[in-house]
């Protein structure tokens, strides 16, 4: 039989594609010739049992496939298990555990390999490497498996058991409607967490700097919270005390009401009058603390003095010169001894010319510290006469009240003209008598007496009859701007 020449092609070709498919399978699943190529590399395992693996079975790193088993050799206390192993893939060698493992429970086993660490070195990397037992774990195997199935089974009580069943069917009997809606509802929750999982991290990893303030400020928390503590002991032994001084608060406070609207006819005046005090303590600011640095020390002094103990401690330190006087600026003057007591008029137009920063006692207003000078409480124009009667004169009209503080204004103004109360007018002075041992002070009718002063229309009685309004305070503008100043000394009169 004579083949053709496209047969004979069709044949070569089949065989060639024959022995190359053989070749592939051989070398890539069956291993044949793998060491030759030095595309594999060896390691082995000791193992107390097989386990159920056997040779050829799959050898995987981290769940890949990355070799086969090889011959499994018995040794004296165990078997040894060589492992062909695909170059290329990185397994480190040291801190490696062997696990033989099944794929389901009626699967094949195989070796899977999961590594300790990273880093190298690595398997394929000199000699051979043994995986010590210590880092194997073996599989459960089956007859065992049933022997603690059976031990489980045989360790209940069928009766319980039996109740547990028909417990069970009575607690989920007629709720799948129920059980759907909770499955359901979870569903959604997990797809909730899931959608807000970017947020969930970023609240995890912010609390982590939350956490790391609250343990750097321990220290701190737990002294608030020991202080708290003694805070809210003490409260708790002083609650009665608590509970007197919370009830005696309304009263308290009815009092102060009371007291207050006694005060108030008073209580103005006297707070317009510290207003001019305030200002001359103003003034003195610089002398004030002066006073206030050294009268301390004189105190502590005197206890140096008389210490207690019965005795006077006293001692004499002369400073003559220290520091010495200033003569600069006094060159004109001169000079007076102390015995020569006869009157002389002063130069006002001499004074020490010595820097600030001298040694010697620098005096006199030149050297004053400039930083020190308040502006003095500034007193209105035309009030020369010192304390007395506003501009008018405070007098009003006989009789009845009726438009009293206008008629008095207006008849004051017109004596304060015609010369009787004016500026600079003298004042006559009281005349006085002494009985039982109290002075009695009577003023002539052209003065003003203040008697019978009614605080709730701010007018008072003379002894001539007549009739006076005078301002609630000090500052009123009810007899003038510039001189509502003088009431500040006139309040006290009024009561």
């Amino acid at each position: 039989m004579i083949l053709k020449r496209g047969v004979k092609l069709q044949l070569i070709a089949f065989a060639l594609i024959t022995v190359i498919g053989v070749t592939v399978v051989s070398v890539n699943y069956i291993g044949l010739g793998r060491g030759i190529l030095g595309k594999q590399y060896t390691a082995y395992v000791d193992l107390t049992d097989s386990g159920g693996v056997f040779t050829n079975a799959e050898v995987t790193y981290r769940g890949v496939p990355v070799g086969r088993v090889g011959p499994i050799e018995l040794t004296k206390d165990g078997i040894r298990v060589k492992l062909l192993l695909e170059r290329g893939k990185r397994i480190p060698r040291d801190g490696t555990a062997a696990i033989v493992a099944n794929r389901s429970a009626v699967g094949e086993q195989y070796i899977d390999l999961q590594p300790g660490k990273k880093n190298g070195p690595y398997l394929d990397e000199g000699e051979p490497y043994t995986i010590p037992r210590r880092l194997t774990r073996l599989p459960v195997s089956t007859a065992e498996l049933l022997r603690n199935v059976d031990s489980l089974v045989g360790s209940v009580n069928t009766k319980d058991l039996g109740t547990i069943v028909d417990e069970l069917d009575k607690a989920f009997s007629g709720s799948a409607s129920d059980l759907q809606s909770i499955l359901d509802d979870t569903d959604r929750l997990l797809k909730t967490a899931d959608r807000a999982y970017p947020d969930t991290k970023r609240l995890l990893d912010n609390s982590v700097t939350v956490l790391d303030t609250q343990r750097s400020q321990g220290a701190n928390i737990k002294g608030f919270a020991r202080n708290l503590n003694e805070l809210t002991t003490s409260l708790r032994k002083d609650d009665p005390a608590l509970r007197r001084t919370i009830d005696a608060v309304p009263g308290t406070a009815d009092e102060a009401h009371k007291a207050l609207d006694q005060l108030a006819p008073t209580l103005p005046v006297l707070l317009a009058n510290l207003t001019t005090t305030g200002q001359i303590v103003a003034t003195r600011q610089a002398g004030l603390r002066s006073l206030f640095i050294l009268y301390p020390v004189t105190v502590a002094g005197a206890f140096t003095v008389t210490p207690g103990d019965g005795t006077q401690h006293l001692g004499l330190a002369l400073n003559i010169d220290s520091p010495p006087p200033c003569t600069k600026g006094y060159e004109g003057v001169k000079h007076r001894w102390p015995q020569d007591t006869s009157p002389k008029k002063p130069s006002l137009n001499v004074g020490c010319k010595d820097a600030h920063d001298s040694p010697s006692a620098v005096r006199g207003a030149r050297n004053f510290p400039r930083d020190a000078l308040v502006p003095a409480p500034r007193v209105p124009p035309g009030a020369t006469d010192g304390a007395g009667f506003p501009a008018g004169g405070a007098y009003g009209t006989r009789g009845s009240g009726s438009g009293a503080g206008g008629a008095g204004a207006q008849q004051g103004g017109k004596q304060g003209k015609s010369g009787k109360q004016g500026k600079g007018a003298a004042v006559a002075a009281p005349t006085g008598r002494l009985s039982d041992g109290q002075l009695y002070l009577s003023y002539p009718d052209s003065s003003v007496e203040f008697a019978g002063y009614d605080p709730s229309t701010g007018a008072v009685y003379g002894p001539d009859g007549k009739r006076y309004v005078m301002p609630r305070s000090a500052g009123s503008r009810q007899l003038g701007e510039d001189s509502s100043w003088k009431w500040l000394l006139l309040g006290p009169l009024s009561q």
